[in-house]
């Protein structure tokens, strides 16, 4: 009886040794197929964000204690000017705003401010004209950001950041026109 009580055991801790052999393949797997597909992926979720999600966060973004800011920007081809809700953080080390690009830097909107070097953000009910946009890496400024918003990004893979220095900042209390602005 004892005999084969050790040997169940051991079958049983090589069933369980195999299952969780087995259960990291399959993760390892799916890891792999999540990022051999990141860049599908990400297009599927900037298009369903730009037209679903951006205008139902331009409701509330820029008001106090909103994670969200507005930036205004003037496209580079049809000189009309768009509004596009983003995560804007002021970095004082840097004396900045930074605005994490988790789509790339080739997004219409992050064209357009590089394109025409500068760009309005509001955040927390004051505007900032803001001024010589830089593309730099995360690396640089994620340990300056909040630690919750640091885990976030990290999941993301985030790589990318748009700098911007403020050139002026005034007071805003005028809403956002969510129609006639809204990037398309």
């Amino acid at each position: 009886m004892k005999t084969s009580r050790r040997v169940e055991e051991r079958s049983t801790g090589r069933r369980s040794w195999l299952v969780g052999i087995q259960t990291i393949l399959v993760l390892a797997f799916l890891i792999a197929l999540i990022r051999s597909n990141r860049e599908r992926l990400l297009n599927r979720l900037r298009t369903f964000n730009k037209r679903y999600t951006n205008p139902r966060v331009l409701q509330f973004a820029a008001r106090r204690k909103s994670p969200y800011a507005v930036l205004r920007h003037v496209g580079r081809r049809s000189g009309n000017t768009y509004t596009t809700p983003v995560v804007a953080d002021f970095v004082p080390r840097l004396n900045s705003f930074v605005i994490p690009l988790p789509y790339g830097e080739g997004t219409d909107w992050c064209r357009n401010v590089m394109g025409a070097g500068r760009c309005t953000l509001t955040k927390n009910k004051v505007a900032y004209t803001l001024v010589e946009p830089t593309i730099i890496e995360a690396s640089d400024v994620l340990t300056d950001l909040p630690v919750q918003i640091q885990g976030t990004l990290r999941f993301l893979g985030l790589k990318k950041f748009l700098q911007l220095h403020i050139e002026t900042s005034i007071p805003s209390d005028k809403p956002v026109d969510l129609v006639s602005t809204l990037e398309r």
